[in-house]
């Protein structure tokens, strides 16, 4: 992951400070977030709790209120802190921060299980610190980019394959449940054009799954879509180039991340 500058944080902080992030569990995966660090501190006491989803100006938290929880919320609190955790891939120790924030609002939370959780509200009272504003704001870009910058394509060699963040340019492209070895020419957020033996023609406006192998986990990463088309390698006819066009709603937000990454260092690159 490349350095993140300050003016590229203030950034971050313009563009997106009020969009909100939800911590499901691709997100929370991703974002190596550990939910079992968040509590809220309310008058120098812990109140466990799960981050519903955060912005970078505020946050909303799913809590188990007591009777007496609720009287200090209605008696009024003055301090109060939302502690956020992350795992660090360079350090055994997480990244561990507080942000000072002030309850807006809570409100019963709609489950069956319990009728004590409540939906709470937070706003940031302050700048949060620079970690969280990276974390949130390089997802965010990316999820951006992904519809603005969704036709750039990156071409792929060996070499940059692995600078993207995945192992090879040998993949799989499944369909109809058989899986085709092929061999990557260009990624980009919406697609990709692979190289494919064998006669294809056929395969044109069929649901596709190409599969990419990570390169840090050793993971498959899947990439539903549609291919869109396919056409004869001039002198080679027993190969064709296949157009895959990716589902937009099915893209894992990992994928996302990884070309964003690229092509900001790109960016960075020629600029420099």
């Amino acid at each position: 992951m490349g350095v993140t500058t300050s003016q590229q944080l203030q950034g971050y902080y313009k563009l997106y400070g009020a969009v909100e992030v939800t911590f499901s569990k691709e997100v929370t995966q991703l974002l190596s977030f550990l939910q079992d660090r968040v509590y809220l501190k309310v008058g120098g006491v812990d109140w466990p709790c799960l981050l519903y989803s955060s912005s970078l100006m505020g946050a909303k938290i799913i809590l188990s209120l007591k009777t007496t929880q609720m009287a200090r919320l209605e008696a009024g609190t003055s301090t109060c802190q939302l502690r956020y955790g992350f795992r660090n891939p360079d350090a055994t120790e997480p990244v561990v921060f507080f942000v000072n924030v002030k309850i807006k609002a809570w409100n019963r939370y709609e489950s069956e299980a319990a009728n004590d959780l409540y939906l709470m509200t937070l706003e940031f009272t302050q700048t949060p610190p620079e970690d969280l504003v990276e974390i949130l704001g390089r997802f965010l870009e990316a999820n951006l980019n992904a519809q603005k910058r969704k036709d750039v394509r990156i071409a792929v060699t060996e070499s940059s394959i692995r600078r993207l963040g995945f192992t090879s340019c040998n993949a799989i492209l499944v369909v109809e449940k058989i899986d085709r070895k092929c061999l990557i020419r260009d990624l980009s957020f919406s697609g990709s054009q692979v190289l494919l033996p064998g006669e294809v023609k056929l395969l044109e406006n069929r649901p596709a799954i190409l599969r990419l192998v990570i390169q840090e986990t050793g993971l498959p990463l899947l990439l539903p879509g549609k291919i869109v088309h396919v056409e004869e390698v001039v002198d080679r006819r027993e190969i064709a180039r296949v157009s895959v066009e990716f589902d937009v709603a099915s893209v894992p937000h990992q994928y996302k991340l990884l070309i964003n990454e690229h092509l900001r260092l790109q960016k960075s690159t020629k600029q420099g």
